[in-house]
């Protein structure tokens, strides 16, 4: 007897799992627990069990047959989402990308602090140098030496001079404001670059841990009992979504699909119940109402001004990295017979006259060409680049935002629902064409459930689901039939502490 008892509870997961999966194949893809025991040949325990890996592994969704059997069915076939040559080259590919990624971005993000701050002040000096010489130059030759690019120069000494005052003045201004000093310090500039270019850190990182935590509260303060539709509404995930999420929580926490004797799938959580009787009967109520969303993804937190001075650096750098581009494709002979090309010629003429460079070409076009245009370009084009996936995931957050209020309003009164009376509270839950989306998800709804249509005044069309106002009856039938006092844990007996 304890021989068939080790066999039958002592077994390998991967060789039951195998056999199932040959045993649904078998069957079409779809079996009921008796049927996979017939078939297979395998203790009622193990299959059951097993039963559960395979319908997570393989997306499977469950029936409830006239003799309220759970029938297990799988839409896709029986593909596997974690084994097979697929899944796993998906997988090596993510951990690969995922690892050059964060390594890339690392040096990356030091190499893009360096360009943008470095290629600034580098140009500036240049600037700064050749107005000095200009002004030297015009001071040693008078009026002979403000020819061709001494105005040019005076406006650039101008423009030089109006951003330095306009910068002083700004800074005088925030150091007499009295709370100047109580400010928290703002995030440091390195910082402000990496998000400018990169976005923020996810602000639903947690979200997944805190949704579940969520919905275990409201499977142990509802008797252990949890239905699809219930889910729906916690989650905001449609229909068949819903199901693999469900079947993660049986493989995770212990639960059972179960059916009612009136033909209503639920699912059955006692391992959560094991607490004191008492306590979970005094937990804190979990109303489907009070919907949480998730929050929208941010381009950056930065300030304004942080980011404005952040793109004139950037504008900067792609003013001259341009300038210096197209004067070296130019040459030095046309530089020197255009206006515009003093300063080009000056530095050509300075390094290679004070022999720094002696072939000053490459360098310059190179080093204050190629380089920072083709920086210049690039830290403008991943901010833009960033922002369609941006979009995207906006976009699927509203929606799944905006499907807990929809669920929620059905859940509440599943009859005489218009859905022209559900409407989006606030930008997180507003995607594109939010009446249509509204309307969509309501159909498809009421195509799972059968649900039943009536035409009011003014040909508004209302939805009425009787199946869930029905299944909703039965889950509180059920609800009501569950003793706690069965799962207490009792009284403490012993103390390892004492």
């Amino acid at each position: 007897m304890i021989a068939a008892a080790k066999k039958v509870y002592d077994y390998k997961v991967d060789k039951v799992k195998s056999q199932l999966v040959t045993a649904f194949k078998r069957r079409k893809n779809e079996s009921t627990i008796a049927d996979l025991i017939a078939t297979t040949g395998l203790p009622k325990y193990q299959v059951q069990e097993v039963s559960k890996v395979v319908l997570d592994e393989y997306r499977g969704h469950l029936k409830a047959t006239e003799s309220g059997e759970l029938l297990y069915y799988f839409p896709s076939g029986m593909h596997s989402r974690i084994h097979g040559f697929v899944p796993t080259a998906k997988r090596v590919l993510k951990n690969i990308v995922s690892t050059s990624g964060k390594v890339l971005a690392f040096l990356f993000k030091i190499w893009i602090m360096l360009m943008l701050v470095g290629y600034f002040v580098l140009f500036l000096l240049i600037l700064i140098g050749a107005i000095i010489l200009s002004i030297a130059s015009s001071g040693r030759g008078g009026q002979r030496s403000r020819g061709r690019g001494g105005g040019a120069f005076f406006l650039v000494l101008r423009l030089l001079e109006f951003f330095v005052r306009i910068f002083f003045w700004v800074n005088l201004a925030k150091r007499m404001d009295p709370n100047y000093h109580k400010r928290p310090k703002g995030r440091p500039l390195y910082k402000s670059i990496f998000a400018y270019v990169f976005g923020e850190k996810d602000p639903n990182k947690e979200w997944d841990s805190q949704e579940k935590i969520a919905v275990l509260s409201y499977i142990r303060a509802n008797k252990g009992i949890i239905t699809t539709e219930e889910l729906m509404v916690l989650s905001g995930k449609n229909y068949n979504d819903t199901q693999q999420l469900i079947n993660h929580y049986l493989l995770e926490f212990e639960g059972e699909p179960m059916v009612s004797d009136n033909g209503t799938i639920y699912f059955f959580f006692p391992e959560l119940l094991r607490s004191r009787a008492k306590d979970l009967a005094n937990a804190p109520a979990v109303n489907l109402s009070d919907i949480r969303y998730r929050q929208l993804i941010p381009f950056t937190t930065n300030k304004g001004s942080t980011n404005i001075m952040i793109t004139f650096f950037d504008i900067f750098n792609l003013t001259f990295g341009s300038y210096f581009f197209i004067f070296s494709l130019m040459g030095t002979t046309a530089a020197a017979a255009s206006d515009l090309g003093i300063l080009y010629t000056g530095l050509y003429d300075f390094l290679k006259q004070n022999e720094i460079i002696l072939a000053p070409y490459f360098p310059i076009f190179i080093g204050l060409g190629i380089i920072p245009l083709s920086f210049s370009v690039i830290f403008f084009l991943l901010p833009l680049l960033r922002t369609f996936p941006r979009l995207r995931q906006n976009e699927k957050i509203r929606q799944e935002n905006l499907r807990k209020k929809i669920y929620s309003y059905i859940h509440e009164n599943p009859l005489l629902i218009n859905p022209g009376q559900i409407s989006p509270q606030s930008k997180l839950d507003t995607p594109k064409n939010p009446a249509q989306f509204i309307q969509k998800q309501v159909d498809e709804l009421a195509g799972i459930k059968q649900a039943e249509f009536e035409e009011k005044e003014n040909k508004v069309i209302f939805y009425n689901f009787n199946e869930i106002k029905r299944e909703q009856n039965d889950i509180a039938a059920v609800r009501k039939s569950v003793d706690l006092k069965k799962y207490d844990v009792g009284e403490t007996v012993f103390d390892s502490g004492e």
